[in-house]
């Protein structure tokens, strides 16, 4: 009997914190982009690191441009353009991250 309750416990646990330990992008999120004409196999969003992609996420879903379809567009195009420009400099400066501390 105390198994079966620990057990319970254990997968209700589970089950609530699963989703807030998720990260990347949603199907809503790619949905989104494709009427950016930003699509899956977009080369920025296949070198987002998970930081990037919840931020992008978070973007994206943001309550404030939900009802304003061209300033969400112009976040979200703001927003991928510093991508690009974070993956261009990771180009250039080999084994470096744009966001790592200088020492």
């Amino acid at each position: 009997m105390r198994y079966r309750v620990l057990a319970a416990a254990t997968g209700a646990f589970l089950l609530i914190a699963v989703p807030a330990f998720a990260f990347g992008l949603s199907e809503s999120d790619y949905d989104y982009l494709a009427t950016q004409n930003i699509l899956r196999d977009n080369s920025i969003l296949q070198g987002l690191s998970p930081k990037e992609q919840a931020r992008l996420h978070a973007i994206i879903t943001d309550a404030t441009t939900s009802r304003d379809p061209t300033t969400q567009a112009k976040n979200v195009g703001q927003a991928m353009a510093t991508f690009q420009e974070h993956q261009n400099w990771e180009q250039t400066h080999t084994r470096q991250l744009w966001d790592s501390s200088k020492r």
